[in-house]
């Protein structure tokens, strides 16, 4: 799997929803490398981030640029191409996840619904914030796959707690109910760590 950026220097400024654009329309199927080219990097990050291993990420990947590929057609123009790519990514490996757990255990997870954040969530995210990076890491790892998900989502990659909610399909006060007890929990690893200073 390559992640090197080979994108035709023809089309860097042309926009994601253009090329697809062409891509349906004119059945200009050379342009489809280009999305791979734009996408193919920042899917294997999240992936292996969410599954915590760096092969499985590169096998999901691929997995995930070909239901990308092969499902631009159903790619409404409702939000961001990017953000519709990063929802695909996220349902492709939760659904990864909860098969993996299905196989083993045989348990089905349970849906917490949402009440109203804490009024301690701001010094609990300034908290997380001047965390060192190497400790939030090696935290981070101990986080189930359903906190990894909407942390990455809302602190890594910005998205307001509307777009985590509807490239989940849950409701707003689900996610801010997971934010509030994944950054909890984040909280209490750290004071029971070794990484407290």
């Amino acid at each position: 799997m390559r992640f090197i950026k080979t994108e035709n220097k023809d089309y860097k400024d042309v926009s994601d929803d253009e090329i697809i654009r062409m891509i349906l329309s004119e059945g200009r199927k050379d342009l489809l490398e280009i999305i791979y080219d734009r996408y193919v990097g920042k899917v294997y990050y999240k992936a292996a981030a969410l599954v915590n291993d760096k092969e499985l990420g590169k096998d999901l990947t691929h997995d995930i640029m070909v239901k990308v590929l092969l499902n631009l057609s159903k790619f409404g123009g409702k939000s961001s191409f990017g953000l519709w790519v990063n929802s695909i990514t996220y349902n492709f490996c939760m659904d990864y996840l909860r098969k993996r757990k299905r196989q083993k255990t045989n348990n089905v997870e349970g849906e917490y619904f949402a009440t109203v954040e804490s009024d301690n969530s701001e010094l609990e995210y300034k908290t997380l914030k001047e965390m060192r990076l190497n400790q939030l890491d090696e935290l981070f790892k101990q986080l189930q796959p359903e906190e990894k998900m909407v942390m990455i989502m809302r602190y890594k990659d910005g998205m307001s707690i509307r777009n985590i909610a509807e490239a989940l399909d849950m409701k707003e006060g689900t996610i801010k109910m997971r934010l509030k007890r994944s950054r909890d929990r984040l909280v209490k690893l750290l004071k029971t760590s070794n990484y407290e200073e």
